[in-house]
C-alpha cells in the first residue's frame, strides 16, 4: 500500500493528529526545559543566598549567645566575689566592733576603778585631816589646861 492509502485510514489519521500534537508538546516542553535550567538556576542561586544569609545571622546570633554567654559568666563571678567580699567585711567588721564594745567595758571599768582610788584617797586625806585637826586641837586642848592650870597655880602661889 502506498503513503496516501493510508492517510485516509481514521486510525492513522488519528495516530498521525497525536504525533503532531505530541511533537509540539515535545518543542514547547524542550523549549520549558531550557527555562527551567536558567530558572531553576536562578531560585537555586536565590535560596542558596538566603541560606548562606540565614546561615550568617544564625552564626552571629551564635557567637552573641557566646558571648552573651561569656558575659553572663563573669557577671555572676563578680557576683560570688561580691558576696564573699560583703560577707569578709561584715565578719572583719563584727570582729572590730566587739574588739571595741570589750575595750569600752575594760575602759570604764578601768575609769570607775580609778574613779575609787581617787575617793579612797580623798577618804584617807579627809581622815588625816580630821586626825590632824584632832590632834591640834588636843594639843591645843591640853595647851589650854595647861595655861588655866599654871594660872591656877599662880594664883594659888603653888607655882
Amino acid at each position: 500500500m502506498s503513503e496516501s492509502e493510508y492517510l485516509s485510514d481514521k486510525k492513522i489519521q488519528k495516530i498521525d493528529q497525536d504525533t503532531r500534537k505530541f511533537e509540539g508538546d515535545q518543542k514547547q516542553a524542550e523549549s520549558e526545559l531550557a527555562g527551567i535550567g536558567a530558572r531553576c538556576d536562578g531560585d537555586i542561586e536565590r535560596c542558596r543566598q538566603a541560606a548562606k544569609a540565614k546561615h550568617d545571622v544564625y552564626v552571629a546570633a551564635r557567637q552573641k549567645a557566646m558571648d552573651a554567654e561569656q558575659e553572663w559568666k563573669l557577671a555572676e563571678s563578680e557576683l560570688k566575689k561580691a558576696e564573699g567580699n560583703k560577707s569578709k567585711e561584715i565578719s572583719s567588721t563584727q570582729k572590730r566592733a566587739e574588739t571595741l564594745r570589750k575595750r569600752v567595758v575594760d575602759a570604764k571599768k578601768a575609769r570607775q576603778k580609778r574613779i575609787d582610788e581617787i575617793e579612797r584617797d580623798k577618804k584617807k586625806l579627809v581622815e588625816k585631816a580630821k586626825k590632824d585637826k584632832a590632834r591640834e586641837m588636843d594639843k591645843k586642848k591640853a595647851d589650854e589646861v595647861a595655861k588655866v592650870e599654871d594660872q591656877k597655880k599662880r594664883e594659888l602661889g603653888l607655882s
